[in-house]
């Protein structure tokens, strides 16, 4: 019977993990990587790689699916993945930014709805924050969520979107009382899902 504590199995789950991520890079990305940023070919065998291995849930709660991982864990294996492709970490990094905008601060059904799919990488999340007219200066956003009934209806175009073409979920940045003062008080995060009424190009 082992006498490890806590401290000592996250430790030694995070080296396996880290190996495992290691491993992988070495096998399935570095031998491609040069040649598919130069065609800027997105890297599909990659993405179901990480997918089979659960990085799209690192650090989503296993209740939900995802492995669970701490964010200190989860920066290691994003400096790997940086270290040798940096646009694959781009691909994980705004997915795991949008599940955990979820996990912290969406409703129980939200979770429920999406946490197991963005673990299990059946969806991918993305951020819609920046647009053409106002960069990154987010309180200068014009996209807008007016009440429809028991429905938003969402106005608005974005840009320079990570994910945008190959993620099917965004946390989209929206205006939901233009009024507000300060301007950040008028503003929500909005699921969008894509389907009628969401184009992306």
């Amino acid at each position: 019977m082992s006498n490890a504590g806590p401290a000592q199995f996250d430790r030694e789950k995070e080296q396996m993990v880290l190996e495992a991520v290691e491993r992988f890079l070495e096998r399935e990305v570095r031998p491609v990587a040069h040649q598919l940023e130069h065609d800027d070919t997105w890297p599909a065998e990659i993405v179901e790689s990480m997918k089979e291995m659960g990085l799209f849930g690192c650090i989503i709660g296993e209740q939900y699916g995802g492995l669970g991982l701490s964010a200190s864990t989860y920066a290691k294996i994003v400096e790997r993945i940086s270290r040798v492709w940096m646009s694959v970490s781009g691909i994980i990094n705004s997915h795991l930014i949008m599940a955990a905008c979820v996990q912290r601060n969406g409703t129980e059904e939200q979770r429920r709805r999406y946490l197991p799919r963005f673990a299990s990488g059946e969806l991918r999340g993305g951020l819609a924050l920046t647009e053409p007219d106002c960069g990154t200066d987010l309180q200068a956003i014009r996209t807008v969520a007016r009440r429809d009934g028991d429905f938003y209806l969402v106005n608005g175009t974005k840009t320079w979107i990570s994910n945008g073409i190959h993620g099917s979920a965004f946390a989209v940045l929206v205006k939901t009382n233009q009024k507000a003062e300060p301007r950040h008080r008028g503003m929500s995060l909005f699921i969008c899902e894509k389907g009628p009424g969401f184009a992306a190009s």
